[in-house]
């Protein structure tokens, strides 16, 4: 009977904890995509645009991803290394999904049939790792972190956008984000980069 005192006792410290947590939210638009008038919302969080075009092409180039996230100068959680290491960590995971398993080329000359592909982080919440060692406190949500980005594919000669998406969200309940700031932003990246994958294949009948 102590036992079951102490858990529910201790989940309800943790729910009033999960409670005051930052959680990402819409970060506006930046202005970094080249349109966002043409974006619809199909989730809260997941704002696309598809011209349906997305099988023209089978050629990328990947710009580097762009840090369009800015710490306040007072409250800085971030340092700079942990900022490029995710930036790093998007393009490369953007470039293994995109050729992994025969799949698409990654290329460097503008040319017809390539699509430009442009990533930007807008925002970073940062994973509170000493939440992530319970059970308890992962299903709650306390401690978890997550990101969001604007993103397009151009045609990379006419400079026609080709598609957009916005998204923002948390990492994951299930899945270990470490002890590191940025580890559940890498989770919810991981997520997007999948996606971004079974839609170029979608488009392309496989």
């Amino acid at each position: 009977m102590m036992h079951v005192i102490k858990v529910i006792c201790f989940g309800a410290i943790v729910s009033s904890m999960a409670a005051g947590c930052a959680t990402v939210q819409d970060p506006g638009r930046t202005g970094f995509l080249s349109d966002y008038s043409k974006l619809e919302e199909i989730k809260e969080n997941h704002l696309v645009y598809d011209s349906g075009n997305f099988g023209n092409y089978s050629k990328f180039i990947i710009e580097p991803v762009a840090m369009l996230y800015r710490q306040p100068e007072d409250k800085r959680i971030f340092d700079d290394e942990e900022l490029a290491d995710l930036q790093a960590h998007f393009a490369t995971k953007v470039r293994k999904a995109l050729i992994e398993d025969d799949g698409y080329q990654v290329v460097e000359a503008n040319a017809p049939g390539t699509a430009r592909l442009r990533i930007g982080i807008t925002d970073v919440d940062d994973t509170i790792g000493v939440l992530n060692l319970s059970i308890y406190t992962k299903i709650t949500g306390a401690g978890l972190g997550g990101a969001a980005m604007e993103g397009e594919l151009v045609d990379s000669v006419t400079g026609e956008q080709i598609g957009a998406v916005i998204r923002w969200g948390s990492g994951s309940r299930i899945l270990k984000a470490g002890f590191t700031h940025t580890g559940d932003a890498k989770i919810v990246i991981n997520r997007w980069v999948k996606d971004l994958r079974e839609r170029i294949d979608e488009a392309h009948g496989r």
